[in-house]
């Protein structure tokens, strides 16, 4: 198959479903590119299409990807099979009230929206009716429907589940910069966006100073013109999505074997699975299961600000294609 050919799919394609499908033509695997960034896979035997607005792999069930669409049903799903998740419900963008009256006794508490991807309009640890009343119609601006959930704290990771193994883990760090005693938060913000472009890694976004960072900064008790004392981190978002600037730092090695094992029985317990991202949150000893999602996110692996990469792109295919190998 020809560079230009494959250069030509690259640019119908998400950075990662290029790395999936370069890594199927690297096994002599047929790819046929669709409208609207869809594209087919097929080595004759099998054949998987894929989607690349709301990403979904085809080898998950139909049922299994309904389910993981909707948050709330896969939260009641996961409780009753014993995992822990936060307590949520669903409310539409008209019951801004009725959404209140149930958060206000569990506060503080995250609001998102209730198909949302990629970490879009997600607000955390929302404590008063105010930011809960501004967060609630933003979020109704362009969604039908807002999930409103129990804050917990804990750090933030993604673990990779794909073929019945976690194949992948990041700790996910809110869009921060680090103090050094000298410098405001503006130009370490300036600093770290500069650093972004030399390393040219292509998942990792700039920083933004917007309404939102000021919001952010204030609840903390900074300014753009605080200047943070040395080795001080200073959170410009609430939510540690790597869309809204967050890092991604590969930990695979470093989690607990029996927390590992935990999500994949998780994952299991959910018919029809067969690769998805699971969001935890683990705080000690306690871990919860924040939000399944149908699209691994797999760049995470390939492309983490910290640590070493892993090629999940590489362990999707042989999930699809069993036996195929590079050419």
């Amino acid at each position: 198959m020809s560079r230009r050919y494959i250069e030509a799919v690259g640019r119908e394609l998400s950075l990662g479903n290029q790395l999936l499908v370069k890594e199927a033509i690297s096994r002599g695997i047929k790819i046929d590119v669709l409208p609207d960034g869809v594209f087919t896979m097929s080595d004759g035997k099998k054949s998987y299409t894929i989607y690349d607005g709301k990403v979904t792999l085809s080898y998950n069930t139909r049922l299994a990807t309904m389910t993981m669409d909707m948050k709330e049903v896969t939260s009641r799903l996961l409780k009753s099979n014993g995992f822990n998740t936060p307590e949520n419900t669903v409310f539409a963008k008209t019951d801004l009230e009725r959404a209140w009256q149930w958060a206000e006794p569990i506060l503080p508490v995250v609001l998102k929206p209730y198909d949302g991807m990629m970490g879009e309009l997600v607000f955390v640890n929302i404590d008063n009716y105010d930011e809960f009343k501004a967060c609630f119609e933003k979020i109704a601006l362009t969604n039908d429907e807002v999930l409103v959930e129990k804050f917990l704290a804990g750090k933030e990771y993604r673990f990779t589940y794909v073929n019945e193994e976690i194949v992948g883990i990041v700790n996910r760090v809110p869009a921060n910069v680090v103090g050094d005693g000298v410098h405001h938060v503006k130009d370490l913000i300036k600093l770290k966006n500069q650093e972004r472009i030399d390393v040219g890694n292509p998942i990792h976004k700039q920083l933004e100073m917007d309404e939102e960072t000021e919001r952010v900064l204030r609840k903390h008790g900074y300014t753009y013109d605080s200047v943070p004392e040395k080795d001080v981190v200073v959170n410009l978002r609430d939510n540690s999505n790597i869309s809204t600037g967050g890092d991604a730092i590969d930990v695979t090695n470093q989690i607990d074997p029996e927390i590992k094992e935990y999500i994949r029985q998780a994952m299991l317990s959910i018919p029809g699975v067969t690769a998805a991202g699971v969001d935890v949150l683990i705080n000690g000893d306690e871990v919860n299961i924040i939000e399944v999602n149908t699209y691994p996110m797999i760049t995470l692996h390939h492309f983490p600000w910290v640590g070493g990469t892993i090629d999940v792109a590489a362990k999707v295919i042989d999930g699809m294609f069993p036996g195929t190998v590079k050419n």
